[in-house]
């Protein structure tokens, strides 16, 4: 002991962590996990003068001792190492759903590059985890896969492609100028390019453009970014077919349990279109030939801007140039598939269950479906959210104001509510904002009727913080319970993860 207190003043160099009796030993603890509670010891210790518990013998196999298993079998409480190693496991995973939902709520985001294009715009952006489908400016489809590879290969890996389709999209005009008037009007200056919309099911990706075309691709079986013999561009994206409408196509969203594709157009029409089999798909020599089936359409009354479907409600929603907001039937589950026992009911698809003025003081921008009704996002930059009810046997809807979430100083153009918890909106004023999500449950605790458009007060909010540095092109958000994807940043489209501790300190 004497000769450890004289050494201690000369290690007072040592490093942080070092252990003093040996200066090369490193600290094996990182500083999340010091963080976590230690794991209870169930044997007594000598120090509390109870001596451990001997084990456990059966009288009647021969004075054998019985395992832990035997004991758990026959309703010993004395946990297994099986349960205890379950127990703290799901601790684990509390903790770490505890400190993303924290990081969500105070920005804690760490932003990286999912792809780099080197000869384009990204405008439109839409994932399915892993892969991520882009449209551009000058009318390219581009797919690309979102995981993160670090070391040197990461910006490489960032500019490869997975499949890819150049020229999906015509684009007949030189300057943002020579658009139409009324498209400058409903869409804005700042959203010229040649793809308008972008989806993404599995291997399925719709897109829609300027051109007025829905085209439907399908990612090539086995394309792999990691492969060596994988083409740097991307392999080509496989046409299963292509649907015309008369103006520019607004919003796309795959139904994948109905078989179909669903887009909203500037000539205030919502089409439904059947997808083909795999096996159906167009062959390269005759795309041209291959057109998607129109299984209906069915008028807005106005032009419809922005299109989003609820898959659980089986509810579809469309904003339209008005400041509107139109509800329609999406067919249920059973009646979705157009097949002979399914015919009668099948007709209620497309019906309008409900319209209302969503905005009075501008068009409606953008929509979202979200658990308890939708939201709505206005040209003047305000997030509207509403509870939609449906009634009766015809399903009809009411609406009634629930929240005003007042932020963006300019068109919000898109709008995810991914995340159950919180609500990401993107808006031409360049910035992506992170919201609360809004109660859009009918009745509170005691039942009765919250606030909203038939009396009562509207409760306003603000957001949580907003993601700045993006320009006024940015054109869409899409997020899930651990990320956000944005384009926004020219020709670069955006990852904002929440999962990883962003400084890799252990602090939030």
């Amino acid at each position: 002991r004497r000769e450890l207190h004289h050494r201690l003043p000369e290690m007072s160099c040592l490093r942080p962590g070092a252990n003093p009796l040996c200066p090369r030993a490193s600290r094996r603890i990182h500083a999340r996990a010091s963080r976590r509670a230690p794991v209870p010891i169930r044997a007594s210790s000598r120090d509390d003068g109870a001596s451990p518990e001997p084990p456990a013998r059966d009288e009647n196999s021969g004075g054998r001792e019985t395992s832990r298993s035997e004991n758990d079998a026959t309703g010993d409480p004395t946990p297994s190492l099986e349960s205890e190693f379950a127990r703290v496991l799901r601790e684990q995973t509390e903790r770490a759903t505890r400190a993303m939902e924290t990081r969500w709520t105070q920005g804690g985001l760490r932003p990286r590059v999912v792809h780099e294009s080197t000869s384009d715009w990204i405008r439109r952006v839409a994932f399915d985890w892993p892969n991520a489908v882009m449209g551009t400016a000058a009318g390219s489809v581009l797919v690309c896969n979102c995981e993160e590879l670090g070391g040197l290969e990461y910006r490489e890996r960032a500019r490869r492609l997975l499949a890819r389709r150049k020229d999906a999209h015509s684009r007949d005009w030189r300057a943002v100028e020579d658009r139409g008037l009324g498209e400058r009007s409903l869409l804005g200056l700042y959203d010229a390019g040649a793809v308008t919309a972008v989806a993404i099911a599995g291997d399925l990706i719709a897109s829609g453009g300027r051109d007025g075309v829905l085209r439907a691709w399908r990612i090539p079986p086995g394309a792999d970014v990691d492969d060596p013999a994988h083409p740097r561009d991307g392999e080509t994206l496989r046409a299963v077919g292509f649907a015309r409408h008369p103006d520019v196509v607004t919003g796309a969203e795959f139904d994948v349990a109905g078989g179909c594709v669903w887009t909203s157009c500037l000539d205030g029409k919502i089409r439904r279109w059947g997808l083909r089999d795999e096996k159906d798909d167009a062959k390269d020599d005759d795309e041209e030939d291959t057109r998607l089936e129109l299984l209906g359409e069915w008028s807005t009354g106005q032009a419809a801007l922005c299109l989003s479907l609820d898959p659980d409600a089986r509810v579809l929603y469309a904003g339209t140039a008005d400041g509107g907001a139109v509800a329609l039937d999406a067919g249920s589950l059973d009646t979705a598939v157009d097949t002979a026992d399914t015919a009668v009911s099948s007709l209620t698809i497309g019906a309008t269950l409900g319209a209302w003025t969503a905005h009075e003081d501008g068009v409606t921008r953008s929509v979202s479906h979200a658990r308890g009704g939708c939201l709505t996002g206005s040209s003047t930059g305000a997030v509207y959210a509403w509870r939609v009810e449906r009634n009766g046997e015809r399903g009809e809807v009411t609406t009634r104001l629930a929240a005003k979430m007042i932020g963006h100083a300019a068109a919000v153009v898109s709008i995810s509510t991914g995340n159950p918890r919180h609500v990401v909106s993107g808006g031409h004023d360049g910035t992506v904002r992170v919201w609360n999500a809004p109660d859009l449950s009918a009745d509170d605790e005691d039942g009765e009727e919250r606030g909203g458009a038939s009396g009562g007060d509207v409760k306003k909010s603000e957001c949580l913080y907003a993601v700045t540095g993006h320009t006024v092109w940015l054109g869409s958000v899409q997020a899930d319970e651990t990320r956000i994807v944005c384009d926004g940043a020219n020709n670069i489209a955006m990852c904002y993860d929440f999962s990883d501790d962003p400084d890799d300190n252990g602090d939030i």
